[in-house]
């Protein structure tokens, strides 16, 4: 039994050096790759598009490059063993500036203000709402017109399945079951103030749970 103890520890401390030696955790003083992310393993792997591979006639040195260049048709860029391809902006996974992670959502690019193994942002979409007219000669509806609006959106992203998903307290609570005593903190509270700390709580888990990216 001893010895079956043993090798647990073992394997277990073998495992850690590995991915000290292997990785470097995510914190104030790491510095991204500037780039596109052109699927989510790019960015797992700290691995995006740099702007000198970018084929473009959109000014460079704009500090609305990337916003600019996603609004394209098309992105046309050199891959890394030289090929030159050719991909649609809404099927990329996002792209860094300054240090700044923007991923995609439905064609939409949003920002991650504060980054960890769980993030929280907000989303601004246009939603389409129908209202029937009126017709005052019939005294009666007419066909409905169609009234785009904006509307703010919460999402949480989760940094080692790559989900982007809308905020709900269920998600939320999914993710942070993967640490046995936040969530059992957690999962105690009111509904109420689930709402009022779930920042504080992904913060938490964030504090607990680095961020590793692979060294070069």
């Amino acid at each position: 039994m001893r010895f079956i103890l043993l090798i647990v520890v073992f394997c277990i401390l073998g495992n850690y050096q590995l991915k000290a030696q292997d990785s470097i955790s995510f914190t104030k003083d790491f510095r991204l790759y500037e780039g596109i992310y052109l699927s989510y393993q790019d960015f797992r792997y700290n691995w995006p598009i740099s702007k000198e591979k970018i084929i473009t006639t959109i000014n460079k040195e704009q500090l609305d490059f990337y916003s600019n260049l996603v609004e394209q048709n098309v992105i046309e860029c050199t891959e890394r063993d030289g090929s030159v391809v050719k991909v649609n902006p809404e099927n990329i996974f996002g792209y860094c500036q300054n240090n700044i992670i923007f991923i995609n959502k439905e064609g939409d690019f949003f920002r991650i203000p504060v980054f960890g193994a769980i993030s929280n942002f907000i989303g601004t979409v246009e939603v389409v709402n129908y209202s029937p007219g009126f017709d005052p000669f019939m005294n009666a509806p007419m066909n409905s017109t169609a009234r785009k609006t904006q509307e703010i959106r919460q999402y949480l992203f989760d940094f080692y399945s790559g989900e982007i998903a809308p905020f709900s307290l269920e998600k939320l609570e999914a993710f942070l079951k993967r640490d046995d005593a936040i969530f059992k903190e957690y999962h105690l509270l009111s509904k109420k103030k689930k709402k009022e700390l779930a920042t504080k709580y992904i913060r938490l888990y964030n504090e607990k749970h680095l961020v590793f990216f692979p060294k070069d």
